[in-house]
């Protein structure tokens, strides 16, 4: 018999968010949802309209444009705050952070945004629990 405790989403992950460290190699900790409907139902609205200037097909969509559609749905629906310092030790705000990840030259710091969102929708009730505890 499966323990469905293990399988439930946690609540903390998709309510208040979680922080995440998603690069070992990197200073850097974001605070984010999961990727939740709210993301989903974002991300499939913007592409759709995008895509009346490509026949409606999502798939025609250069990749330059999903990337930031797929970048503005984050930001908005899933990042709420970020622990990260530039190369000479200050603070990067929220704001600035969200800045860097919507410049294509910081293709590290986008995945790492992505990676910390996706380490959050896969957060188990089970898990926060055993977090708790330690």
């Amino acid at each position: 018999m499966a323990n469905l405790a293990s399988k439930k989403r946690s609540t903390t992950a998709y309510t208040t968010g979680v922080w995440k460290r998603p690069d070992l190699d990197m200073d850097l900790e974001i605070l984010t949802l999961g990727m939740g409907d709210e993301y989903l139902d974002m991300q499939a609205a913007k592409q759709r309209k995008a895509a009346k200037g490509f026949g409606g097909d999502t798939e025609k969509l250069p990749s330059a444009l999903k990337r930031k559609i797929n970048i503005e749905c984050l930001i908005a629906c899933c990042l709420r705050d970020v622990k990260f310092k530039d190369d000479d030790g200050n603070v990067v705000t929220f704001e600035e952070f969200c800045d860097y990840i919507r410049d294509p030259e910081y293709p590290d710091l986008s995945n790492a945004a992505f990676t910390a969102a996706t380490m959050a929708t896969s957060d188990r009730e089970t898990d926060a629990k055993e977090a708790e505890g330690n």
